[in-house]
């Protein structure tokens, strides 16, 4: 008998208990754009796939909704269907006043939507996707995983794990987040404009990201386009977030904007200390990957899912789905790993070293510059 288990529940592999069930190459636990990728990308190497979410869908997500050329590039068939418009660049804000542009390709999607066409991805290259089922924790034993959840037990022989954050899965193998102070707090809405007002608000006409940045936050605020809306976000450090939705009501009152269709989430800014386990894969959020500097996380977690793919199916090929095989997703996953620890160290070191309501330095806008790229 082997056990693993989370703080909350247990498998217990006992014999012939998981007899006639039938046994996956992979589930991907999580149906975001990295768990729906991943899905897709496993299924079209030939594997056996079953996605599982804990929502239903199309659904929403808080987040931005922006994607880099490299996003849009590894996704590719007709991804710009839903696509709702291209930005031509991103212009940055100091406490109000203009500090310069970035001239970036950006893509803006609104996430109900891309994510449902993420799905559709999946199933499309043969995957089977399953709703409104919760993961509620992960048993492993030498020949198999069992996903416990809502609707009764599921088994494979490899686990992606990309449901968030705050992972069931990666909680249950002790490689979450959830525990964690290096993440960000932030709050979305989704504004209905008109196309005048998009111009007003510098963010149509061309099509443009706007970025603000401000000397009492450990954090930033956003207003991107889509068509007929734009999405409206504000996010700090975790520790300093404690006002953060009255900071965030305050933001839209001075862009003239009602609050709509508001949600909230977190999002981390360091990788979990290990992205692999015996028989299980971190992607996305799950992971940690996620570009720290702007909390963006669709570009580096469909990277790493395309690679952790990859790793399943050669794990399947040679029945072997030890730690000792796995680990090559960590390395494959370096690169990445090391440019958001990198990062992710100089938004924890800011973290620590500003006290809670205190105004940044008067060199924050010269930093902000020169890590922008700007100056």
């Amino acid at each position: 008998m082997n056990v693993l288990s989370d703080s909350r529940e247990r498998v217990i592999f006992y014999a012939n208990k998981y007899v006639g069930l039938p046994m996956h190459d992979v589930i991907v636990v999580g149906a975001g754009p990295s768990g729906s990728f991943a899905a897709m990308k496993c299924a079209e190497y030939g594997l056996d796939v079953l996605l599982l979410d804990s929502e239903k869908f199309p659904r929403d997500k808080a987040c931005g909704g922006v994607i880099g050329e490299k996003g849009i590039e590894l996704i590719g068939g007709d991804v710009m269907s839903v696509v709702e418009c291209e930005g031509t660049g991103n212009d940055f804000f100091y406490d109000w006043k203009y500090i310069g542009s970035l001239g970036t390709h950006q893509y803006f999607v609104k996430r109900r939507r891309f994510d449902h066409y993420m799905v559709g991805k999946a199933v499309a290259a043969g995957a089977e996707f399953m709703e409104g089922i919760k993961a509620t924790c992960l048993g492993i034993s030498s020949d198999k995983t069992v996903v416990r959840t809502t609707a009764g037990d599921f088994v494979s022989n490899i686990v992606v794990a990309a449901d968030g954050i705050n992972s069931t899965i990666g909680r249950s193998i002790g490689l979450s987040h959830y525990d964690d102070i290096c993440r960000y707090a932030s709050i979305k809405a989704e504004v209905d404009v008109s196309h005048a007002k998009g111009r007003d608000l510098g963010v149509e006409d061309p099509n443009r990201q706007r970025t603000y940045f401000f000397s009492d936050l450990l954090g930033f605020a956003w207003v991107v386009p889509n068509n007929g809306s734009v999405n409206v976000g504000y996010g700090s450090t975790v520790s300093k977030a404690n006002d953060l939705k009255a900071r965030f009501h305050l933001f839209l009152a001075k862009l003239a904007l009602a609050p709509q269709f508001e949600r909230g989430a977190q999002i981390p800014f360091m990788t979990t200390k290990r992205v692999y386990a015996e028989r299980v894969l971190l992607t996305g959020d799950a992971g940690g990957f996620v570009n720290p500097w702007t909390g963006c996380g669709i570009d580096e977690g469909i990277a790493a899912s395309e690679k952790a793919a990859l790793i399943c199916k050669k794990a399947v090929d040679a029945q072997e789905y030890s730690p000792a095989i796995l680990s090559s997703y960590q390395e494959i996953c370096r690169e990445s790993i090391r440019r958001i620890s990198r990062r992710g160290r100089w938004i924890k070191a800011l973290d620590r070293l500003v006290p809670k309501g205190a105004g940044l330095p008067f060199w924050t806008e010269y930093l902000v510059r020169r890590l922008r790229g700007i100056a």
